[in-house]
């Protein structure tokens, strides 16, 4: 591809990252990945890794500024501040972040998306819901009108958000778990997997069950 925005590079190189490369792989250029993990270094379907942190300034260097490529972080949930975090460095480096949203999602017309975020297939993002960046609607999630993820917050596959909740930032909802109208998920809290939430979860507290009831309180 001739236009440098549609060149793209992925950090991570985990699950989310080969679901972001099927996710991608029409409308960008995948031209590798990064991660800090010294175990993570294979190519994976032709998209070789290009190395962590410490490699990247000297990749970066054979880029003009005005022709960096795009972004998108592929940390997933339970590290929500993290992805904010690696977002946040790159676009400073100026790499170019993008949206990603798979062909079968549905987004409302009037729905707004954050730079960063991730609406993966079948999710449904309904009518004036929010979503702020670095956020992950996983497979299969739904996100009912007038819903609020602050910038972070994970949905899980399967979760399912009815209308008018607001999921506070580097909030993590997990697979299956029902969230009812009007109900408030606090900063960094934890929903486990199916779980039925039908009241306020405080910050950093971890639920579970139907009904959900807290089990602890994170501390870090």
């Amino acid at each position: 591809m001739s236009n440098a925005s549609k060149n793209l590079i992925i950090w991570g190189g985990t699950g989310n990252f080969k679901v972001l490369c099927e996710l991608l792989k029409d409308e960008y250029a995948i031209l590798g990945y990064f991660d800090n993990n010294p175990a993570i270094r294979e190519s994976y379907r032709g998209i070789p890794c290009l190395g962590g942190s410490a490699e990247l300034p000297a990749w970066l260097e054979e880029w003009p500024e005005e022709n960096r490529p795009s972004f998108i972080v592929s940390i997933g949930p339970g590290h929500g501040a993290v992805r904010l975090e690696v977002h946040e460095s790159l676009r400073q480096q100026g790499l170019r972040p993008i949206r990603a949203v798979h062909r079968t999602a549905f987004v409302a017309e009037n729905a707004t998306i954050g730079e960063g975020s991730q609406i993966y297939a079948q999710a449904a993002v309904c009518v004036d819901a929010r979503i702020g960046k670095g956020c992950i609607v996983n497979t299969r999630a739904s996100v009912d009108h007038e819903c609020v993820l602050e910038d972070g917050a994970t949905v899980g596959p399967g979760a399912t958000l009815a209308g008018l909740v607001r999921v506070g930032a580097c909030a993590d909802i997990y697979t299956g778990a029902v969230v009812l109208p009007r109900v408030r998920i606090g900063e960094g809290a934890t929903v486990g997997a199916g779980a039925v939430v039908l009241k306020d979860v405080p910050p950093h507290t971890v639920v579970v069950g139907n009904p959900a009831r807290p089990i602890k309180v994170k501390t870090w």
